[in-house]
């Protein structure tokens, strides 16, 4: 006689697709990136996943063991979406911040069966973090866009007058006031700076507001890359036959082609003392004479010098003459550095990236925190730097956005942190300590605290600024 309470086949199958069924179900709360809780009418969860777990900072024995009435007396949460659902009988919703520092999203639904009583609440909980730090990065990008705007607008406003110089410092718009009353006068103008600063473009500014913008061209000529065999040559000319190689016609000077306009002496410092004393008399009598001839030629041209080198300290070494020093430094302009004029590094990072979008065809721009990194740069390659460092990054970069990672290391230390190098952790005596092991164990040193600092690999090697392959070679080199 058949076992009544032998399941029949088709119970058999209907049990499995049950089971199947509820392990689909599980694998599928599981999963799920939101957390997921399923409390019962007396409060105690009966289910809940690993994300729930990761955002709420409990622990299953918490939940296993005590109701949530039970878990938000004992201090582990501040309060319960589930229980407000269970409570009201309806769905609940709010923001909620756990002891984690996530912030999240719950939403309490509850669950009744065909007779309408309660079965279950229903908790989904979302993390709002990465939501809210995209809305923070947002907000502050539309932010920075409007400040790039009004930059922008700051800028432009310098260009109306034919101002091809960016800038937004007190001290730059004393510069450019000196420029322009010093673009009125024939009087030679000496303009003073580190390199980089921008000492041939303020030049450049001189002769085009001034009159001799539409009498004659601006010559530049850098006194220190030409052989000092070849600078006379080259700044005053020379008549035919005048030496081996010279032309059968003769050859017009530099001061010649630069009549009515303006002449532009880059690096004077780097002159040599012989063509000192022949730029002092044309400065005196505006009169020229071609290597090799004898016949006196007048000009007209204003002269405009500059250098990075110390004239005072290369007229005390004999290196300068002094009546020239004195005869190019009536009208003397000193461009401060970037260090100096914080204010014009972002004018300039704007200047430089609308610049290079154009000119390469991008779509380019920074994020706040690669711009506070480049605004607390102190430059001491001057502008010259800060435009090769723009191009670069725009380049390089596989995104629209640069960010933060892809600022080299070099350029990651801030002014406040200049300063002499520490020296106490130096030994008094390395006498019988190699050179090349303290280095070695300094770049140990370094490379351990980047790669625990910034992962994956890739974005370490992107932070010190090298090569992902010679960081795998270090890393394997020192055993890190």
């Amino acid at each position: 006689m058949k076992n009544l309470n032998e399941p029949t086949p088709s119970h058999k199958k209907l049990s499995q697709e049950k089971q199947d069924s509820e392990l689909l179900l599980r694998k599928l709360i599981g999963s799920s990136y939101d957390g997921i809780t399923i409390t019962d009418p007396d409060g105690r969860t009966t289910w809940y996943n690993d994300s729930f777990l990761r955002m709420s900072g409990l622990l299953p024995s918490q939940l296993d063991n005590y109701t949530v009435h039970e878990i938000i007396e004992k201090g582990w949460l501040k309060g319960s979406a589930s229980l407000d659902s269970i409570s009201k009988g309806e769905v609940v919703t709010k923001l909620v911040t756990y002891p984690t520092g996530i912030e999240a999203l719950i939403s309490a639904t509850p669950v009744f069966n065909d007779k309408g009583q309660l079965l279950y609440s229903i908790g989904n909980v979302r993390d709002l973090t990465e939501l809210n730090k995209l809305k923070h990065q947002l907000n502050e990008t539309f932010a920075l866009t409007e400040t790039y705007k009004q930059t922008l607008q700051e800028v432009q406003l310098t260009n109306i007058d034919g101002n091809q110089i960016i800038y937004r410092s007190p001290s730059m718009e004393k510069v450019i006031s000196l420029a322009h009353k010093f673009s009125t006068v024939d009087t030679p103008v000496l303009i003073l700076g580190e390199s980089g600063v921008g000492k041939d473009v303020l030049a450049n500014y001189i002769h085009t507001i001034s009159d001799r913008k539409d009498k004659g061209p601006f010559v530049k000529i850098n006194c220190g890359a030409i052989p000092e065999h070849l600078l006379e040559s080259e700044l005053f000319g020379y008549e035919a036959g005048a030496f081996t190689g010279a032309g059968r016609q003769g050859k017009v000077g530099l001061f010649e082609v630069a009549n009515n306009g303006t002449i532009f002496l880059d690096e004077v410092g780097e002159m040599p003392l012989s063509l000192q004393v022949k730029l002092l008399g044309v400065l005196q009598d505006m009169r020229i004479q071609r290597v090799g001839g004898i016949k006196q030629i007048p000009i007209d041209v204003k002269v405009i010098a500059a250098t990075n080198a110390n004239l005072e300290g290369m007229i005390k070494e004999k290196k300068f003459r002094r009546d020239l020093y004195f005869r190019l430094n009536v009208l003397p302009i000193n461009i401060p550095t970037l260090k100096e004029r914080p204010e014009d590094v972002f004018a300039l990072l704007v200047h430089f990236l609308n610049m290079y979008n154009d000119k390469h065809n991008m779509n380019r721009s920074f994020s706040p925190s690669a711009i506070d990194l480049l605004l607390s740069y102190h430059w001491p390659g001057n502008i010259r730097e800060l435009k090769n460092v723009v191009e670069q990054l725009m380049i390089i970069s596989d995104e629209d956005v640069i960010d933060e990672p892809l600022i080299p290391i070099k350029l990651r230390v801030k002014k406040s942190e200049m300063g002499p190098i520490e020296t106490e952790s130096i030994p008094e005596s390395t006498n019988e300590i190699p050179l090349k092991y303290l280095i070695n164990e300094y770049e140990k040193k370094v490379l351990s605290h980047y790669l625990s600092t910034y992962k994956p690999m890739k974005h370490c090697a992107d932070v010190l600024g090298i090569d992902l392959t010679t960081l795998a070679r270090k890393k394997k080199r020192y055993n890190l």
